[in-house]
């Protein structure tokens, strides 16, 4: 009997500290910013001079939530902003029955993007918009986040104010079904956006998925709408993408 509740004691204490050392482990590996090269370059304002930015470069007062993918800076007419995108990972949470009391632990993703501003007359930035979307995801293969190489900052109406398209993808499956698919676009506080799917067997005669939904403001602004469309059909094919 004594002997059985020393090796009880012993693989306890043999567990808590694998567990301990392993959280040690995670803790330690921990970072703030998982840059992932999802500004692109090409296609953006060259004379806007717009910078990226290494998290410590980021005002320590801005309120974001989730691991920084990119963070981008420049000034236009309206002044000197900063843009952030972040993405949380999987994480569970709480899905609440009807009488509110009691629930099922899930599994939810979400990604944010958050535009800061600072004036000419002002001494610190203020939140200009969030912009927020989210997965909750059963399947076997999941994705919530931006495309590589695919925000853009551009002034395609020459007034001077940047405009801000944001593409990413929402992928929930465990089979062949095309992905969630949206392009947001901003400038200054306006909104714009297509929505719709990714596309997949691209390259056969029966692809499946890519299509999208414009919104009802872009019907009366083609400058944006054309630029969007164009966006749409460069990045709406998965074609053995990382997600």
């Amino acid at each position: 009997m004594k002997k059985t509740f020393i090796l009880f004691l012993l693989f306890v204490f043999t567990f808590s500290n694998g567990q301990t050392k392993n959280h040690i482990e995670k803790f330690k590996n921990l970072e703030p910013d998982v840059w992932l090269s999802i500004w692109d370059k090409t296609n953006s304002e060259k004379s806007l001079k717009i910078d990226s930015l290494y998290y410590d470069d980021i005002p320590k007062y801005l309120e974001f939530k989730g691991t920084v993918v990119e963070a981008l800076k420049w000034t236009d007419a309206l002044g000197e902003n900063i843009l952030i995108q972040t993405v949380t990972g999987e994480f569970k949470w709480k899905e609440y029955e009807t009488n509110q009391s009691d629930f099922t632990l899930q599994d939810k993703s979400e990604l944010y993007t958050y535009l800061f501003r600072k004036s000419n007359s002002e001494s610190e930035f203020s939140r200009v918009w969030r912009m927020y979307d989210f997965n909750k995801c059963y399947g076997v293969d999941w994705f919530t986040g931006f495309i590589p190489k695919a925000t853009t900052i551009t002034d395609l109406d020459k007034d001077g104010i940047a405009e801000i398209a944001i593409p990413y993808v929402l992928i929930c499956r465990g089979g062949m079904d095309p992905g969630e698919m949206k392009i947001i676009l901003y400038e200054d506080n306006t909104k714009y956006a297509l929505r719709g799917s990714t596309m997949l067997f691209c390259e056969t005669k029966t692809p499946s998925g890519g299509k999208f939904e414009a919104s009802e403001n872009l019907k009366t602004t083609p400058l944006f709408l054309d630029f969007l469309q164009k966006r749409w059909n460069t990045h709406k094919c998965e074609n053995e993408r990382f997600y």
